[in-house]
């Protein structure tokens, strides 16, 4: 069994490139979009929907059968083989070796350099699911079980613990000290607080920075716990 490494890549602004104009190649477009990554389609006929997206300038359309060395395709940072003949995807994923472009392939007995997984977004927190191209849809069925798992909460906290992180980062040179930090703020109550409705109104969020600021450390975090708790209780 291949064993993959999962990653998160920063495509913003990068231009990839997806070879096919069907319901296939309009998922990955809206993946790749919503990552905000520069999209060019390169396919004589599209879905309606890609037709949408292209009049709009969401994405680039070249409508053109592909063609090895085509100028659209150099320099992409992904390659996408999303049409329905294998000849075709087989020249993508040959044309993707040549210029070291990593290729996604859309036919099940080769899925090229990299799967694509189901993924679940929920603010900043990014769930993707995998089956290793055994089975998409399964990865799909575990993604949707997740997410009627997930309360509505992490959207709110995780905005909430990038503000509180980026103040110990500045405050705290010292990485294992931050990393107790860190680990002690995790063990604050704060997700359930945000899940339940109650929220974290503005003066409290103010009051939760100002004390992390005069006490930047481990044991000043565990006496805000004792604080929130008592703000729980009043």
């Amino acid at each position: 069994m291949t064993r993959l490494y999962p990653v998160m890549l920063q495509l913003e602004g990068k231009r990839c490139c997806i070879i096919g104009g069907g319901r296939v190649a309009q998922r990955k477009a809206a993946g790749l979009l919503e990552a905000g990554a520069a999209v060019t389609v390169i396919s004589p006929q599209v879905t309606p929907e890609l037709e949408r997206l292209a009049g709009e300038g969401s994405l680039q359309l070249v409508r053109q059968v592909f063609m090895r060395g085509m100028s659209e395709v150099k320099g992409a940072a992904l390659l996408f083989a999303a049409t329905d003949d294998a000849a075709v995807n087989a020249a993508v994923r040959e044309e993707g070796a040549a210029q070291g472009i990593w290729v996604n392939g859309a036919d099940e007995a080769d899925h090229g350099d990299f799967l694509l997984p189901a993924v679940l977004r929920q603010g900043r927190l990014t769930i993707s699911v995998s089956t290793g191209g055994a089975s998409p849809g399964l990865s799909r069925l575990v993604r949707n079980e997740l997410q009627g798992w997930l309360d509505d909460g992490y959207e709110a906290y995780l905005d909430l613990m990038l503000e509180l992180r980026l103040a110990v980062q500045q405050l705290v040179s010292d990485t294992e000290v931050r990393q107790k930090i860190f680990r002690s703020m995790l063990e604050w109550d704060l997700r359930a607080r945000l899940r339940d409705g109650r929220g974290w109104p503005q003066r409290l969020q103010d009051e939760l920075l100002e004390r992390l600021r005069r006490d930047p450390t481990p044991e000043g975090v565990r006496r805000i716990g004792a604080w929130m708790e008592e703000v729980d209780n009043t």
